[in-house]
């Protein structure tokens, strides 16, 4: 299991959690079908699960990992979105 950063064009960006980078693409399209352009304009990428990413909490930044916010989660699906990215 990995996370891959999924984007169109650098919009609409998407942390997923998935088996392989095709699982993440895939999933990734059935959550945009009715924005996506060109499937040539999406970009799948490799992160680290210890990547932090800023959370907002009534304003305060809170940083946590990638990984720590998939355990969260109530269900541990696979695939499935850990974190939408601006």
């Amino acid at each position: 299991m990995k996370y891959y950063k999924v984007s169109n064009s650098g919009f609409d960006s998407k942390v997923i959690v998935a088996y392989s980078g095709y699982e993440a693409l895939g999933y990734y399209l059935m959550e945009i079908d009715d924005q996506l352009g060109f499937v040539d304009d999406v970009n799948v990428e490799e992160v680290d699960a210890d990547e932090r990413v800023e959370i907002s909490y009534t304003g305060y930044p809170v940083y946590k990992t990638l990984k720590e916010l998939y355990q969260e989660k109530d269900f541990w699906q696979v695939p499935n979105v850990v974190v939408e990215v601006e």
